[in-house]
Order: structure tokens, then C-alpha cells, then sequence
């Protein structure tokens, strides 16, 4: 019956919670690990759209090309609120009206949780939210920068939701905790049980969740030694795409007319030599873009931004046409609204109360 039962959707079986307390299955953590290993591949999207007020509103869907399959989930305030990444359905969310408050939240329970607060707030700071299997806990890294016009070290802390205390991390080498900042705001990313972050250079470092041990992963030789004629590279960004490790970058030639987009994907992870190339496109005005998601018939979603505007679109794979941009159907509902943010989740039934 619960191989049954765990391949339905979330909303689905929180219905058994409205028959009978005996009949709530969702809570047991045997059922909670064998329906998330079902929905693994069972990608939903999470739009965040911002109102004139500035207000956010989320919604969730199924796809990007019909409003059929939208959930409008009204379960957090409407305020101003940052994402700063997801693992296994969960989203770490900072509260944009306040310095402090950075919540756990799940959208297909509709259940958050505030956690403690960081010691240096939210204000140039940055947050990932990763899954460390050797203790079977949700751990959330932080590094915060002040931006002083002087030289000062980053600070660096963990926490880890079942001591619901922060820790200070010591940082032997600075120069690799001081993000290199893009458009997105997205600076760190969780994959392969490290967290990884761009610093200021060709490189990318990655942060054990285990034992804190600190990688430097080299930039594919092509981005490093081998620079495009008369380009000069302008900004880069990190992603996952299909589980793999993948770097965003832009070129923009020193006439200033045109971008020349590049993305490269790590296939064999920690292996220099396994960068391939997936995309390179010639735009004029494109700033950068960052892969979010590839369709079942490869196209892949990026977040664009081009001459300092964000957006959507579906592809980058060749370069015939204008880009074709996505959500037309979306603002077609919310006419006096902007998509904020879009990212892709899986369900799933942890409750963020039981985390910590």
C-alpha cells in the first residue's frame, strides 16, 4: 500500500490528514524517503512574482506553457523575499523587510519555520542551503561581506538545523571567501555535498559539508589561457543543470556591440579535464544568463539579463532569431506584475518544524 500511496503528489495525500489522524502517513520518515526517491525526476517550477507594491507573490506549476497547473501559494506574508537556494524541496528565504529573518520553507506543505538568526543579518550576506548524508541534517552556510571600501576579511558561519546554533567557520584564506558577485544574486550554490561559490579569479571553490574541507576546481583552459580575440570577459555564474556543475559566462567584445554567451558543464565532477562546452551564442545585449532547467526535447530555460533588464527565455541552442522569451501567458493573468525569480523544485513531504 505505501509504494502506492508514495507516488502520489503531496497535495494528494495531505487530503488523508483531513479523514483521520490514523490515516496521516506523511509525517513517517521511512514514507517521506521513499516518496521523495520517487519524485526525484518530477520537476515543478516556483514563479515569484512582484506586484507594484513590491509585494511577492509565489506560484507553483507543473509547466512553463499553460496557466492550467498554477498554484497560487499564499501560505508566506506578502513581503518582499530573497531566495537564496532549495535542496530536496526545501527553500532557504530571507525576509526582505527585516536584517535577521531567514525562514525554512516548504511550498508543497505550505509549512516554514523561522531559524535562528545570523549573527551578521542578511545585508551582504550570503546564504546556501545544503544536505549532509554522514549526519542526516539540513545545514545552511553563510558569508557575509561588507563591501568597505578597505580590505576586510569575510566571515564565514554553518548551521546546523539539529544544534539550532550557529558556528563561526575559520578562514585560513580570505582571497577565497570574497564572492565575485553576478546580476542574479544567486552566489552560492550546493551540489555533490559541497557548497560552491565564484571568488575573484578563474576558479571554483567548494566547501565540504562534512568537514569544511575547501576545493579549488580550475576554470576550463579555454575561459583561462585561451581567450576569444578582442573579448573581454564581462561577468560569471555558477549552476546545476542536470546534476551537473556549470559555469555562465559572457563576453562582451571591446567595441561594446555584442555578447558572446558561453556555458560549460562539469560531467565528470572534480575533473578538470571533463568541461565541456554546451552553448556558445553571439547576442547583442545580452548581459548574461544562467541555465535554470533542459526540457525533455533539450532546450534549456535561462534567467537572462540583457542591457540591464532581467527576463526569461527558453533557448540558446542556435543562434537563428530573436531569443525566444517566455511568461507572456503568465502576465496575461497578472497584468500589473513582474517574475521576479523562477527555479525548479521536487516535492516533497518534510516538515520544516521537524528539522529543527
Amino acid at each position: 500500500m505505501w509504494e502506492i500511496l508514495s507516488r502520489l503528489p503531496v497535495r494528494s495525500l495531505l487530503r488523508f490528514k483531513c479523514v483521520a489522524k490514523s490515516w496521516d502517513i506523511t509525517s513517517d520518515p521511512y514514507f517521506q524517503m521513499k516518496h521523495q526517491r520517487h519524485h526525484a525526476n518530477s520537476t515543478r517550477f516556483l514563479v515569484v512574482h512582484c506586484n507594484l507594491n513590491r509585494d511577492d507573490n509565489f506560484y507553483s506549476t507543473s509547466s512553463l506553457s499553460s496557466p492550467d497547473d498554477v498554484q497560487k501559494l499564499d501560505d508566506l506574508p506578502p513581503k518582499s523575499h530573497i531566495l537564496f537556494g532549495s535542496c530536496h524541496g526545501l527553500f532557504l528565504i530571507g525576509v526582505g523587510s527585516s536584517n535577521n529573518q531567514v525562514l525554512l520553507w516548504n511550498p508543497s506543505t505550505r509549512e516554514s519555520i523561522l531559524l535562528p538568526p545570523p549573527e551578521f543579518g542578511i545585508l551582504n550576506s550570503y546564504f546556501a542551503l545544503g544536505y549532509d548524508q554522514t549526519t542526516n541534517d539540513y545545514v545552511v552556510l553563510t558569508i557575509h561581506d561588507d563591501m568597505k571600501l578597505t580590505p576586510v576579511d569575510p566571515h564565514c558561519g554553518i548551521l546546523a538545523l539539529k544544534s539550532a546554533s550557529w558556528r563561526k567557520v575559520c578562514i585560513k584564506t580570505p582571497n577565497l571567501f570574497c564572492l565575485c558577485r553576478d546580476s542574479f544574486g544567486t552566489c552560492m550554490i550546493f551540489i555533490h555535498g559541497a557548497f560552491h561559490w565564484l571568488p575573484c579569479g578563474f576558479l571554483v571553490v567548494s566547501l565540504s559539508i562534512s568537514n569544511q574541507t575547501l576545493t579549488e576546481i580550475p576554470f576550463p583552459d579555454q575561459m583561462c589561457n585561451r581567450q576569444p580575440p578582442n573579448l573581454g570577459i564581462k561577468q560569471c555564474s555558477l549552476s546545476v543543470l542536470e546534476g551537473m556543475l556549470c559555469i555562465s559566462s559572457s563576453w562582451r567584445r571591446i567595441d561594446g556591440v555584442d555578447t558572446t554567451f558561453m556555458l560549460w558543464a562539469m560531467k565528470d565532477y572534480g575533473v578538470k579535464e571533463s568541461w565541456i562546452q554546451l552553448f556558445k551564442i553571439n547576442f547583442t545585449g545580452l548581459d548574461l544568463a544562467k541555465s535554470i532547467y533542459r526540457f525533455p526535447d533539450g532546450d534549456v530555460l535561462f534567467d537572462v539579463y540583457t542591457s540591464g533588464e532581467g527576463g526569461f527565455c527558453r533557448s540558446l541552442r542556435t543562434s537563428k532569431g530573436p531569443i525566444q522569451l517566455w511568461f507572456d501567458w503568465f502576465h496575461s493573468f497578472y497584468e500589473y506584475s513582474t517574475i521576479f525569480d523562477v527555479t525548479t523544485f521536487t516535492e516533497s513531504l518534510i516538515s520544516p518544524k521537524s528539522l529543527l
